[in-house]
């Protein structure tokens, strides 16, 4: 019966571990998209720039402490929800989230992110 018990325990931290993750990540994307210049967007969606690497850089340690997690949560976030919270962090640029080029600019953002983690 223990086993089971430290199972469900387990599988309860896992789920917190995960929720704590998808909210920093929520926090994070709103904190990269806040200071961000209209001509920087159109940059961006043009390939130009991207944001990945720095949040990499800077977060290493952390990302390398619960790759399991934040690969996790890399997967499961759909590109919708991240232009959704830049549509919520800066509503002044809706009209460049809604472009198709930002849609396909995260996808590849995303899809660069989840290579950089597990290089790690």
């Amino acid at each position: 019966m223990s086993r089971v018990v430290a199972a469900t325990e387990q599988e309860a931290e896992h789920r917190l571990l995960l929720e704590l993750a998808k909210e920093a990540f929520t926090k994070q994307v709103a904190k990269r998209v806040r200071p961000l210049s209209r001509g920087f967007v159109e940059r961006w969606m043009k390939g130009e720039l991207w944001l990945y690497p720095d949040v990499v850089q800077h977060h290493a340690t952390e990302l390398r402490a619960y790759k399991p997690v934040v690969l996790e949560v890399l997967h499961a976030t759909t590109v919708e929800e991240m232009l959704d919270i830049c549509r919520r962090t800066r509503p002044d640029l809706t009209y460049l989230w809604h472009d198709p080029a930002a849609r396909t600019k995260l996808t590849k953002e995303i899809d660069e992110a989840v290579k950089a983690v597990e290089a790690l």
